[in-house]
């Protein structure tokens, strides 16, 4: 059957880490036509295939800069939240971890969805098929540069009793090591290099971007295509087959509710007419949180201005060197009360809060505080009101506290004590007790870049999407990002994301 100009087999919502990699599998491994829509632009090379360049940039010019609610929690700051707004989404922006090793979390997404399909034995399959097996479209590397100052943390965490691993995984707690990035020969390696590049021209996969997708267009309970803004017009595309939302954390929920699934009460008091009362979409948003522990150093920065120059020319000469590093090269995984683990530490050699510093940076990657996102009423397809909730609950603050104090402890090493670092200047030696350091949390505790959970899967009444990422009560639409995870991994979740959206072609192209 002949297709209108504008009608596809596929939609896809949102052209990220997600969508990338579920427009390459089902042009791959069908005959569809497709339809990927992206709010950014095309992934600039010169700008973010150079690793140290790229995530300072990345964040200023190619992210969506959402902003929280005035958070108590945190003394009643705004917190940014840049996610990542090109071809290839927060992949092709942020610092490249990539960890693996989730075992424990995933055999949680699998007793939430309460069926088979979802447990790390299950998944592994996915992480093979984009990292390893003869499909793999990525690949994980060392990191080619170890500045001094990640040479003398791993140190002073082994003589503080942590256990050195490479490639650093987050299933061990007590370990340290170098973390896997998702680079290739020095440069940033995003899905855009990986499932997207070759495939620009195909004849069945259409690329849209500087698309702002308004709402998915509903009809007897079915999804049939997207509205959206493109080239300053107003434009309709419909889908034969399914649309996908892999708009994100934030842009998921936005955009079902802006389509009329959510919760009823809410799209009401928006104006917006009620297709599915579905409470959970915007629910259960969750983050890992974050805080730098600084000291002063008595050596110049790596990335100092004066030594800037000779490291492009190696950069461009070989491709090594300085401007490979993202500059939090190392890390480690830590229990806070002997279990499972629940902080990640990462260093960097230049903190951004101060040139002549370095930064221990904790943060919380199993957090029991629970935020929403919801609509702004006096305009639902603007911004939206995302309020994490930090440090809601206490039990929070008590685990950052305990990681400032482990940090403080392996800085006391000699490894570390020669580097050397002069002062601690945040949060101060000054401050000791746990009250002290507990209201330091409210003053400069930020956002780890790592929220999900908010249309998650399940079987309860606030789930959204089931097992097979379908959208409860509505047919035709399938949600594919971190949204739907029904817990956050203890680590970084671009791994997790890749592992989803392979996860979600093999379901669509199963029902195809």
């Amino acid at each position: 059957m002949t297709m209108a100009p504008d009608e596809y087999d596929f939609i896809i919502a949102g052209g990220g880490t997600a969508g990338c990699i579920i427009a390459r599998r089902l042009i791959q491994r069908t005959d569809a036509r497709v339809l990927l829509l992206e709010a950014g632009p095309s992934y600039p090379p010169f700008l973010l295939d150079v690793p140290l360049l790229s995530t300072r940039l990345g964040y200023l010019l190619f992210s969506w800069r959402h902003q929280t609610t005035p958070q108590p929690g945190l003394g009643g700051r705004s917190v940014i939240l840049p996610m990542g707004k090109v071809v290839g989404g927060s992949s092709s922006i942020h610092a490249m971890i990539s960890v693996v090793g989730f075992d424990r979390d995933l055999d949680a997404w699998a007793a939430a969805a309460g069926t088979t399909g979802w447990s790390a034995d299950e998944l592994a399959a996915y992480i093979e098929r984009a990292f390893d097996g003869p499909e793999a479209s990525l690949g994980l590397q060392a990191p080619r540069y170890h500045s001094a100052f990640s040479e003398a943390f791993l140190e002073a965490c082994e003589q503080n009793g942590l256990r050195r691993q490479e490639p650093l995984s987050s299933s061990v707690a007590g370990t340290c090591g170098y973390f896997p990035m998702l680079q290739k020969d020095g440069k940033r390696y995003s899905v855009t290099r990986g499932y997207i590049d070759d495939l620009a021209k195909h004849s069945r996969l259409t690329i849209r971007t500087g698309a702002h997708v308004r709402r998915v267009l509903i009809e007897g309970g079915r999804a049939v295509g997207v509205e959206f803004t493109w080239r300053r017009r107003r434009r309709i595309s419909r889908s034969r087959r399914e649309v996908i939302v892999s708009l994100g954390a934030f842009g998921t929920p936005q955009i079902l509710m802006c389509s009329g699934v959510g919760a009823a009460d809410h799209l009401q008091a928006c104006g917006i007419p009620v297709h599915c009362d579905l409470p959970g979409v915007g629910r259960g948003l969750s983050d890992h949180l974050r805080a730098p522990v600084l000291y002063r150093s008595g050596r110049t920065s790596p990335a100092s201005l004066r030594r800037l120059p000779a490291a492009i020319a190696r950069f461009l000469l070989h491709a090594d060197g300085l401007m490979t590093s993202n500059c939090c090269e190392s890390g480690a995984f830590l229990s806070s009360q002997g279990g499972a683990v629940d902080l990640q530490l990462i260093t960097h050699f230049q903190s951004v809060h101060d040139a002549r510093a370095v930064d221990l940076e904790c943060s919380l990657v199993r957090s029991h505080s629970r935020g929403t996102v919801e609509l702004n009423q006096a305009d639902p397809f603007g911004p939206t009101r995302i309020d994490p909730q930090y440090l809601s609950d206490e039990r929070d603050t008590e685990t950052m506290i305990d990681g400032i104090l482990q940090i403080r402890d392996i800085a006391a090493e000699p490894a570390l004590r020669k580097f050397p670092l002069y002062e601690e200047t945040l949060p101060g030696t000054a401050i000791r007790s746990r009250a002290e350091l507990g209201h330091y949390l409210r003053q400069h505790a930020t956002t780890a870049y790592h929220p999900a959970g908010t249309c998650r899967m399940g079987t309860d009444e606030h789930a959204v999407v089931d097992h097979e990422l379908r959208t409860r009560g509505i047919e035709g639409l399938r949600i594919a990002d971190a949204s739907i995870m029904p817990t956050l991994p203890a680590g970084n979740t671009c791994c997790p994301v890749i592992m989803i959206a392979e996860k979600a072609a093999d379901l669509i192209i199963a029902d195809a």
